[in-house]
């Protein structure tokens, strides 16, 4: 378990943690992982982990197990990776070989796709479920478990093309879910 300490950070590393000024700060571990940055080891070593969308974190995981950079390796992480950006096809690659770069390094997290309950704008106690067979419902109170009622805005962008939606714009009546109440 690693132990709970302050670090003293400058006025580069704090930039991404606060707005304050001057040369040295104190800050605790606590606020420094809140801020996406960890310690790597007992060095107090400290660097942002980077976040990755899913599809992004698959790539890493798929070639960590290569050399990062190795000129007599055809096949190294660094070739992967101008592969995998170029036909992503970005408006800004050198930002994704970075992101990618630092994940093979420092680590990285998935990031979360938002979430949104559907609620009656009439009636706020109602929110839409819908069950595994399809049929969609609106339930009294919290959110059931019998049936899904976290919807990504893919899935509801599909959902207002069923007919079932006619008359209702299902994107006003979203409410973003509150991450301790996310699904998964």
């Amino acid at each position: 378990m690693t132990e709970e300490k302050d670090f003293w950070i400058d006025k580069d590393e704090v930039s991404a943690l606060s707005n304050a000024e001057g040369t040295v700060y104190k800050v605790t571990q606590k606020a420094m992982n809140q801020k996406g940055w960890y310690k790597l080891a007992d060095d107090e070593q400290i660097v942002k982990i980077v976040e990755l969308t899913q599809e992004d974190a698959d790539f890493v995981e798929d070639n960590m197990g290569l050399p990062f950079y190795d000129l007599k390796e055809p096949l190294s992480y660094i070739n992967s990776l101008h592969d995998y950006v170029n036909g992503k096809n970005v408006k800004r690659p050198r930002q994704l070989l970075a992101k990618l770069a630092k994940a093979y390094f420092n680590g990285y997290t998935i990031k979360k796709e938002k979430k949104y309950y559907i609620k009656l704008n009439f009636d706020f106690s109602r929110y839409l479920n819908i069950q595994e067979n399809g049929v969609w419902w609106f339930t009294n109170g919290m959110p059931t478990i019998l049936g899904r009622s976290q919807f990504t805005q893919t899935e509801i962008d599909e959902m207002q093309k069923d007919p079932r939606a006619k008359g209702l714009d299902l994107n006003a009546l979203k409410v973003e879910v509150h991450e301790d109440e996310l699904e998964d």
